[in-house]
């Protein structure tokens, strides 16, 4: 997810303040990249982790079994619509 900013995919015209910090981690190079994506990628995992342990010691597996939902149709819609509203961002400008 961080690799269209690092590419440069995501320059604005008039920059604000969060348009500005991109564009410095942009030009701070791949050590820098690289750094933010496993301080990114620990934090999703530890969040993950601790939040399916709370699930299970506090829930137990047959809340999960009842709840379950499928993850793999919600995240190809969300992508779907996340990509079609860009699209149309694109298009109308």
């Amino acid at each position: 997810m961080l690799v269209p900013i690092y590419l440069g995919l995501c320059r604005a015209s008039a920059p604000d303040k969060g348009h500005e910090a991109a564009a410095t981690l942009m030009n701070a190079g791949l050590g820098l990249a690289a750094l933010v994506s496993v301080v990114h990628a620990t934090a999703m995992i530890a969040a993950g982790g601790c939040s399916a342990w709370l699930v299970y010691r506090y829930l137990g597996l047959k809340f999960v079994s009842r709840s379950w939902f499928n993850l793999d149709s919600f995240w190809a819609v969300s992508l779907i619509l996340v990509g079609a509203i860009a699209l149309m961002l694109a298009l109308a400008d």
